[in-house]
């Protein structure tokens, strides 16, 4: 799947993540592809609750051990 912004925020603990990927969601345009990558144990929950509450569409999730990768359609 080709993504247009991709972040690795691997080592960084919540809040750190969701803050980094609502700022990036807000200089891309609807319906743009941005994939996250972490780490934290809070991670993959907190990405999808912001996704459902933004109305942002998961596209595909994945675990390549204990990093979780999470694309979404802005």
């Amino acid at each position: 799947m080709t993504v247009d912004r991709e972040l690795d925020v691997v080592g960084k603990a919540c809040p750190i993540p969701l803050i980094t990927v609502a700022k990036e969601v807000r200089t891309m345009r609807k319906g743009q592809l941005l994939r996250i990558t972490g780490n934290d144990p809070s991670f993959e929950t907190t990405i999808l609750d912001f996704c459902r509450e933004g109305g942002h569409n998961v596209q595909e999730t994945s675990r390549d051990g204990k990093k979780v990768s999470i694309t979404f359609k802005v």
